[in-house]
């Protein structure tokens, strides 16, 4: 009895998971498809002068809703949330071909950005609510799955539509189709993680102003927070800045360093993904910053093509293990019922990297600093992140010599 009791609870991949895991894919579907969208600005006439506001709306958005959004989305809304968010793309993205001056694309990238912003948090919440504490680093390795392929998938199918459809905004018309399979696989849902399930539930309302004060004031979950915006912080400069460095090392397709990347990190996230639960978690993750520290510095006295590639196969493997435990680690740090709330905060310290790592390296060369600098603030940054998790890692290491 009490094996089959338990069983339930220690299952990964049960129908809660892997639709939550796949909406969460269908959303950034629909981001993936603007890999192009300066090239659509440019080809439409926009000034050049507000292209960039226009690319950083989207983002912009979720840095300023996040915080709201990890206090006002509750297990008790998410599911409604996530639904109305998801249709809300839809619709954004058929907006796109009405849009052709500043202020209508202004207003569709903010719009687009709110409906991606709650989408993901309401997803995060009910995940926290699904994921078994136990298999938490699997299941983050699993799910971030869903923010990498479709960067893996999204373009191609872009590039294939574009001629038979004549515009970018007729294929981003066209993704909204992709709405629909999410809706659908949500719909059941609402047995299990819907308003009136949840009703009644503790721990599934909103908290209250000394709950989040009392969380916040826990040493871990504030080391586990720093730590996440650090890493953020060195990953955007490595996203922005690679492509200019890797053609002054010569590299014909720049593209391929994020492949390279792309591929490691998927790779060792579904070969290794069970290893992730089996040790304790913040040791591994220790080593995986000390490495991505390490390859970082390498980016910054490489000269050639080769190294340059095997670098970036270090540097996938790297985030590979390191983001899911991060997300893992701060699963596990958290009040059982602040779950929801600190995993939208580590999603609101990677907003906060995304705005402030440009700005940063993009003051660094203007100030005359060439990218070897720059890769090298990238590897203070990661170094950084990993002080903040040895006093956790340590403290676990210390826990399991006593027992």
């Amino acid at each position: 009895m009490s094996d089959t009791g338990k069983e339930p609870a220690e299952r990964l991949f049960g129908y809660d998971f892997t639709v939550l895991t796949l909406a969460a894919t269908f959303g950034f579907c629909n981001i993936a498809i603007f890999y192009g969208f300066a090239s659509y600005l440019e080809r439409l006439g926009i000034d050049p002068a507000w292209r960039g506001v226009l690319l950083g709306a989207e983002p912009l958005a979720a840095f300023c809703l996040r915080p709201f959004l990890s206090v006002l989305v509750t297990p008790r809304n998410a599911l409604a949330v996530a639904r109305i968010a998801l249709a809300a793309m839809g619709v954004a993205l058929c907006c796109y071909q009405f849009a052709r001056g500043v202020g209508p694309i202004l207003g569709v990238r903010l719009f687009h950005g709110l409906a991606f912003v709650c989408l993901v948090s309401a997803v995060i919440v009910l995940l926290s609510r699904v994921i078994p504490p136990r298999l938490a680093g699997r299941a983050f390795g699993y799910f971030s799955l869903s923010a990498l392929v479709p960067y893996a998938v999204m373009p191609p199918l872009t590039e294939w539509l574009l001629p038979r459809l004549g515009s970018e905004d007729a294929a981003y018309a066209a993704c909204s189709l992709l709405v629909l399979p999410g809706l659908a696989l949500l719909a059941p849902l609402g047995r299990r993680l819907g308003r009136r399930a949840m009703a009644g539930v503790q721990g599934t309302g909103r908290p209250r102003l000394a709950d989040l004060r009392q969380d916040l004031a826990l040493p871990p979950v504030r080391l586990i927070l720093l730590a996440n915006l650090c890493v953020f912080l060195s990953t955007t400069l490595i996203f922005f800045f690679m492509k200019p460095f890797a053609l002054g090392l010569g590299l014909a397709d720049p593209g391929l360093f994020f492949t390279v990347s792309t591929a490691a990190s998927i790779l060792v996230r579904v070969a290794g993904g069970s290893l992730y639960d089996r040790l304790p978690k913040e040791i591994p993750l220790l080593a995986a910053l000390a490495g991505l520290a390490g390859v970082m510095a390498g980016f910054a006295a490489t000269t050639g093509v080769i190294r340059f590639l095997i670098l970036a196969g270090g540097y996938g493997l790297s985030l590979g293990v390191a983001l899911p435990l991060l997300n893992a680690v701060m699963f596990g740090h958290s009040p059982a019922h602040l779950r929801g709330v600190n995993m939208n905060l580590m999603l609101f310290m990677m907003d906060a990297g995304y705005v402030a790592g440009p700005m940063a390296g993009g003051m660094l060369l203007a100030a005359g600093a060439g990218y070897p600098k720059l890769f090298w603030l990238c590897a203070v940054c990661a170094a950084a992140s990993g002080l903040c998790i040895l006093p956790l890692a340590a403290g676990r290491w210390q826990g399991r010599r006593q027992v």
